[in-house]
């Protein structure tokens, strides 16, 4: 993942089905900032439970384990509603706490978003993701909008994702921009 510049984000993600209903997963993050002059290492733990096929809660806790990284929970519903074979909108609502979300002088974070998908075949799928956040205590400097394009080819046993971030309203909060590529394997 980059942000047009010289910083780097290496997420290594493994998720596991414990049962039908319960997943659970691990995510490791390494973050190089200004061409390695600083790495950031952080551990994100959480669990999802599978309401039904289209609905979902999950908790992630994510804790630095390098420098003086803040730590953060985040509480997450969400639902997927197939519309046609070809179609889903995907929706999902977000709160966090603790610094690590939440910023400095932030109590909770709530965010929303919506990601409508079309399925051109079983192999290529574009989405858009839309999403908007804000802190309370932080609301005026806080406040995003980021709309996200991607593209996914599955190939075989992974898949290839390429994302596009743009952060948008605020100017102060508008140098959001990032691209990312992601390869996803089934183990």
């Amino acid at each position: 993942m980059n942000n047009y510049g010289s910083d780097i984000l290496f997420p290594v993600n493994v998720t596991t089905a414990l049962s039908k209903e319960w997943n659970a997963g691990g995510k490791i993050n390494v973050k190089s900032i200004d061409k390695f002059d600083q790495v950031i290492v952080s551990l994100d733990i959480g669990g999802r439970y599978l309401i039904n096929e289209n609905n979902f809660i999950e908790l992630d806790g994510n804790f630095g384990l390098n420098r003086n990284n803040s730590t953060a929970v985040v509480l997450t519903y969400g639902n997927e509603q197939f519309i046609s074979k070809n179609f889903a909108n995907f929706y999902e609502i977000r709160a966090g706490a603790l610094q690590g979300v939440t910023g400095e002088g932030g109590y909770v974070k709530f965010a929303a978003g919506m990601t409508p998908t079309l399925y051109f075949t079983s192999y290529f799928r574009t989405f858009i993701e839309i999403n908007m956040s804000g802190s309370i205590g932080n609301l005026t400097d806080d406040f995003m909008v980021d709309i996200i394009p991607k593209l996914e080819l599955s190939l075989s046993t992974f898949r290839i994702r390429l994302d596009f971030d743009i952060g948008v309203m605020q100017e102060k909060n508008n140098d959001v921009q990032t691209i990312a590529l992601y390869v996803i394997k089934a183990l």
